[in-house]
């Protein structure tokens, strides 16, 4: 543990210690998150649906992590606040790793982990060296049975804690409604689009919250030449990488738009070790992979899949294959997707959120 998270260890000890007599209400449900200040994706599903209940009495801390000095003061300060959240609540639903409840979890107060992925290409959690160690969670979301013992050994659970329910967010791709309005906003607002093949970049990030952050980008001067007229690439880089921009006419900046609606409105995706394949997968679009670091990347972080077997579209390492992959579109193999799709991800029945307020609904039940 490094010297910040002891100074903050030893605040939190403090603040428990003068909090003692703070006691959870039965009924209260905390949201908690480090990546997003608005309630989005999941948490706004599943927010909804239990404010549905008529029985809950709802807090939300959302705050958006920023590695800068000021970040780190806020964070600190947060995490004290989280703490005196944490005492009050029976229930609090994280979908990042969270270091109050690893150190410091009250011990009447439930935790649901909704992780922010409905998967994990790369290792991650406990299964790779970190600052503190993970624990103290009640019960654990996924996406499929296959992610059970993965999920256990990266939140240090049992398996028998690990629900694939799926996630709450993928019921939106069963409501055409939803879909269709979606798809109207986004073309509104970007009008150049409309009727064009939209390629889909949306990479996940190397390094981690305490060390900084790093990317491994495409070269746009050598993609541009393999985008025909009709052809535009959208960019959508990890929301704690910042404010990444690609310098090319023919790419879109999209890091503020909802992923779920650019997966939507693009015809193919291209990204590396990021969980996006999974919920893509759905869709049954083309997938390529851009990873030149990757025997690197399985020495160094390690996978949780057999990516060369099991990904379901060519594997690039360099523009020039990516540029070839993007001509050979028409050949993609859509029956090894479906494989892929049938492993790693249940397939949508617009019920995941209701799953999951069932599994709240037990998890407060036996708290009582």
């Amino acid at each position: 543990m490094g010297l910040s998270k002891l100074v903050l260890k030893i605040a939190l000890s403090i603040v428990n210690a003068c909090t003692f007599f703070l006691h959870p209400k039965w009924n209260r449900i905390t949201f908690v998150s480090l990546t997003s200040d608005v309630l989005s994706g999941d948490f706004l599903r599943l927010s909804k649906a239990l404010e549905k209940e008529h029985r809950y009495d709802l807090r939300y801390n959302l705050i958006v992590f920023k590695q800068n000095i000021w970040g780190q003061i806020a964070y600190f300060f947060n995490c004290l606040k989280q703490l005196v959240e944490y005492k009050r609540s029976a229930l609090v639903i994280l979908n990042d790793n969270n270091f109050v409840i690893s150190v410091m979890k009250p011990k009447q107060t439930k935790v649901l982990q909704i992780w922010h992925a409905p998967g994990a290409v790369k290792k991650f959690g406990n299964q790779i060296k970190r600052q503190y160690k993970i624990r103290n969670y009640d019960a654990v979301i996924c996406s499929a049975p296959y992610w059970k013992e993965c999920f256990a050994e990266a939140f240090g659970v049992f398996p028998e804690q690990v629900y694939p329910t799926g996630m709450p967010r993928i019921d939106d791709l069963y409501d055409q409604s939803v879909r269709k309005a979606n798809r109207d906003a986004f073309y509104e607002k970007y009008p150049q689009t409309k009727g064009k093949r939209l390629i889909l970049y949306a990479p996940t990030f190397r390094g981690n919250i305490i060390d900084g952050f790093q990317i491994e980008s495409l070269n746009m001067s050598k993609i541009d030449p393999a985008l025909k007229e009709n052809t535009l690439l959208l960019y959508k880089f990890h929301p704690l990488l910042g404010d990444v921009q690609l310098s090319s006419k023919k790419a879109i900046d999209v890091n503020a738009e909802d992923l779920y609606t650019l997966m939507e409105v693009s015809d193919c995706l291209i990204s590396d070790y990021s969980s996006v394949f999974f919920d893509y997968s759905l869709l049954n679009k083309p997938m390529l992979s851009f990873v030149p670091d990757l025997e690197m990347y399985k020495k160094t972080i390690g996978l949780n899949i057999a990516y060369e077997k099991e990904f379901p579209g060519p594997i690039c390492k360099t523009e020039e294959e990516i540029c070839a992959a993007i001509r050979n579109l028409h050949t993609y193999d859509h029956e090894k997707l479906q494989s892929f799709r049938n492993r790693y991800i249940v397939d949508f029945d617009g019920k995941n959120t209701e799953r999951i307020v069932h599994l709240i609904n037990s998890l407060l039940k036996k708290a009582q």
